[in-house]
């Protein structure tokens, strides 16, 4: 069987204009407004859809799982259990939940658990905003029920200036970044 080659067209052959093509790409970039955000002291604030870190309300959970059933990677653990109280003078069971724990080191941040829950407004929600979830041991991304529903939103850093401060250094070239690098 005999292939040809494709017969390639004369514009083809000059490399000047794919090189003008991408000049003109990077003269249309010179002009355009810079935006800079010194990041850690000032955030640029999310999108209205932007799914961050979870947050949970213990009072409007009714313990039905639906949520732990809707999640794709099973990494919502649920126990309810029953108790026995006292309501208008009848004694009923009610569900009660014991351990509402997440796996965040696994999630995908799909939000089929906040859109399978039932109440009216939602027992979890992922539209905190929050998106900083680093940590240095996997262990502190599993999240229990109180620490899920008292997030306190975004980590604190200390600023270089305090770390010097606490470690004791005054002089500007030690810190790095400032004055003279040798």
């Amino acid at each position: 069987m005999l292939v040809e080659a494709p017969k390639t067209k004369w514009t083809d052959r000059f490399l000047l204009l794919d090189l003008l093509t991408g000049l003109r790409t990077t003269w249309r970039e010179l002009w355009r407004k810079k935006v800079t955000v010194e990041y850690p002291e000032n955030r640029l604030p999310t999108s209205d859809n932007f799914r961050g870190m979870f947050r949970f309300s213990y009072e409007r959970c009714i313990a039905c799982k639906i949520c732990a059933m809707a999640c794709p990677i099973e990494i919502i653990y649920i126990d309810v259990g029953e108790e026995t109280r006292e309501v208008d003078g009848k004694k009923k069971k009610i569900k009660v939940l014991n351990r509402y724990d997440i796996d965040v080191k696994r999630c995908m941040f799909c939000s089929l658990c906040e859109e399978a829950c039932p109440t009216k407004p939602k027992s979890i929600w992922l539209t905190t905003g929050t998106y900083e979830l680093a940590s240095y041991d996997r262990n502190e991304l599993y999240m229990n029920m109180q620490q899920l529903e008292y997030w306190e939103g975004r980590p604190e850093y200390s600023t270089l200036e305090e770390i010097a401060a606490e470690q004791g250094i005054t002089e500007a070239k030690a810190l790095p970044g400032k004055g003279d690098s040798k």
